[in-house]
């Protein structure tokens, strides 16, 4: 990814005050809004709530705050995703809006209740009208449109499905479909595209791959785990918890500077050090030390959190300045060696990348504008926790050339051109609404909080926890800072003094 200099636009902002509370710290219900008014949080003593299940109790609980979000009657309006017990035994179930039964994208509510008690209610609705109930069109001429759409004419990676949704615009409700378009061979792509049912026209079309941070290999020597088969070592890693379970392992393959197919990483006597081997060896044991975060520290076995296999592919095409989640692996470009070098070579970069995948089943972040930029952030944030060294993110792989300079800093987000505060804040509608350029806010509230504590470690598990059970894929900063606060609430208490500079970290940026 090449660095942008970006010219900021300083806007005024209206903050609106927000609390969080501890679980029964305070029977006072608080209503917790953004900038423009807009409810994203109910926490406080709600209630009890009966039902045999976690769906029965959450329903049973959104029409208590049916009024603070503005709509009639749970029933009909949202159906269950999914419930997720915490350490701390409290139940966070996540239901999605619905119209006619069929969901509404990007809206989501997360219930959390502890054996009936409601502790709290996160998320967004929208009252919408619904363009039509049914769809003109065919699943697979919205694929023949999406496809059509990004351009590519050649084999995608997988085929293409097509999922009927209604997609909000203003205050109406698009029937359409949403679809995957997914290739690596020339350009890469991993496409969300958005094809009326209506009428087959395009309502809206993102390409998720996410530009990268990395530096090639430099020489160090690392120990890595191998699979011996039939007389060949394979860069295979069967060590982890999830080779025992269901038996996934983490596997790196090399393009061989193509773009179409991958081909196994092999030696002969287990010593991977020839020239074309090394940007392999730093993917492969980047993703095992990812992946040993994410379990020892968060419990978590693997970017989905049920031992799905991590795959990486290096020496992508010629000369490129990329690496990214292509939607089910990793992909990583030699670099031209003066912006890049072999991306694959720095933590920070695997960190980053792989955590874009952790979101995608946690909180699901929307890739655009705040949402998006909270994506961004969110990589940010946990590889600058994986990867303590500085607070610099791809420094030892932008410009080689160059000393100093990086792609992001955290502690100083305007030295790369990003805002650090609210009122620095650019609207835009390049890069998906600026993800790449505003996520230096979050960024920003992260360095503070980390470092006025003095736990990156600390500062990491509540945001994960904030993204595992209290963010929605719509959440925005101020929505943000609430789903910290209430992780660290349920963490460490709505007394400690976590807490209070967890707040403060947050103020100090403009996001209340």
């Amino acid at each position: 990814m090449n660095k942008k200099l970006i010219a900021t636009l300083v806007l005024s902002s209206v903050a609106a005050s927000v609390f969080a509370v501890n679980a029964g710290a305070s029977a006072e219900k608080n209503v917790m809004k953004d900038e423009t008014g807009k409810v994203h949080t109910v926490a406080g003593k709600l209630g009890k709530v009966s039902g045999a299940t976690a769906e029965e109790r959450a329903l049973n609980a959104l029409d208590k705050v049916k009024g603070d979000y503005g709509f009639g009657k749970a029933n009909g309006n949202f159906k269950y995703m999914n419930a997720h017990k915490d350490e701390n035994g409290t139940t966070h179930t996540k239901l999605n809006q619905t119209i006619n039964g069929i969901e509404v994208f990007g809206l989501q509510m997360i219930v959390h209740e502890a054996n009936g008690d409601v502790e709290g209610v996160t998320g967004d609705f929208k009252a919408l009208k619904a363009d039509a109930a049914t769809a003109s069109i065919s699943d697979a001429a919205a694929v023949k449109a999406a496809v059509a759409k990004t351009g590519f004419t050649g084999d995608l990676s997988r085929p293409s499905q097509a999922e009927l949704m209604y997609f909000p615009q203003g205050d109406k409700a698009a029937l359409a479909y949403k679809v995957n378009v997914n290739y690596i061979a020339e350009a890469p792509g991993n496409w969300t595209v958005f094809v009326s049912a209506v009428d087959g026209s395009i309502l809206e079309a993102v390409n998720h791959v996410h530009s990268a941070t990395g530096v090639g290999v430099r020489g160090d020597t690392k120990s890595i785990n191998t699979t011996y088969k039939n007389g060949t070592y394979y860069m295979e890693d069967r060590t982890k918890y999830m080779y025992s379970q269901k038996g996934s392992t983490i596997n790196t393959y090399t393009f061989n500077n193509g773009t179409s197919s991958q081909y196994y990483m092999t030696d002969a006597d287990n010593t991977w050090n020839a020239s074309t081997q090394r940007a392999a060896v730093d993917a492969h044991y980047y993703a095992g030390k990812v992946y040993d975060y994410y379990y020892n520290s968060l419990g978590r076995n693997s970017y989905d959190g049920n031992g799905h296999a991590i795959i990486s592919g290096v020496r992508y095409s010629s000369r490129y300045n990329n690496a990214f989640w292509e939607g089910t692996q990793m992909v990583y470009g030699d670099g031209d060696g003066s912006t890049f070098i072999a991306l694959s070579g720095a933590y920070d970069v695997v960190a980053h990348e792989l955590t874009h995948a952790v979101t995608e089943y946690t909180s699901g972040l929307v890739y655009s504008y705040q949402s998006g930029a909270l994506n961004e952030s969110w990589s940010d944030a946990m590889a600058s926790v994986m990867d303590s060294n500085d607070w610099l993110i791809g420094e030892d792989v932008y410009t080689p050339g160059i000393s100093g300079d990086a792609l992001r800093s955290m502690s100083n987000p305007a030295a790369e051109g990003q805002p650090a505060h609210m009122n620095q804040y650019v609207n835009t509608s390049s890069d998906n609404g600026g993800v790449h350029t505003n996520s230096g806010i979050p960024n920003k509230a992260f360095y503070n909080f980390a470092t006025s504590i003095g736990s990156r470690s600390i500062a990491g598990k509540i945001w994960y926890t904030a993204s595992r059970d209290y963010m929605t894929s719509s959440t925005n900063f101020s929505g943000a800072r609430a789903a910290t606060l209430s992780a660290c609430a349920a963490l460490y208490g709505s007394g400690s003094s976590y807490y209070t500079s967890l707040k403060n970290a947050w103020s100090a940026v403009g996001v209340y």
